[in-house]
């Protein structure tokens, strides 16, 4: 991070470490390459160099870095810290929104948005979506350390729970 910010390239390496995060989460076989013992850390340079040629030198010189350092098992968890760091300098929240099916972008902006306002702050957010269709409908929004849960299934647990305390049926 320290780097980044002296070359001026803070913006750029950030979306190359969320760009590598996604690749990392979406490929197994890449996860396995980087965390693989088996491959020499030299032939794995050659292999990443290949990999990742789109990406800045910065980020290039930061992938092999780790990988000569036998890091290249963790550079998912170092890309998800590069992140936190740079939103943290940049005063960017993640607002976190689930629910059972996609929802419209307008949609989201609004939920989020309201619960901005009530929140407060002076922080910019970025929005994830996630679908779970567990929640079987409504929504779950967190936005840093608090939760709106607005969802189906939560709220037909609490009813089971209601109705589990039978208050009229002494328990003896």
């Amino acid at each position: 991070m320290q780097f980044a910010n002296e070359v001026g390239q803070t913006d750029l390496v950030n979306q190359e470490m969320t760009d590598l995060k996604n690749s990392i989460r979406g490929s197994r076989e890449l996860a396995n390459f980087l965390s693989s013992p088996v491959l020499d850390n030299k032939r794995k340079n050659q292999i990443g160099k290949e990999l990742f040629k789109g990406f800045s030198p910065t980020t290039q010189n930061f992938i092999s870095l780790v990988i000569n350092q036998g890091r290249g098992n963790i550079l998912m968890q170092i890309t998800r810290q590069f992140n936190h760091l740079y939103n943290l300098q940049n005063n960017i929240g993640i607002a976190e929104i689930t629910s059972a099916v996609q929802l419209d972008d307008s949609l989201v902006q609004q939920i989020v948005h309201s619960a901005i306002q009530k929140i407060g702050g002076n922080a910019t957010y970025q929005i994830e979506n996630k679908i779970d269709p567990e929640i079987i409908g409504g929504f779950i929004l967190r936005i840093g350390d608090k939760q709106i849960d607005s969802s189906v299934k939560s709220r037909l647990n609490r009813l089971k729970k209601e109705f589990g305390k039978n208050e009229y049926i002494p328990g003896f």
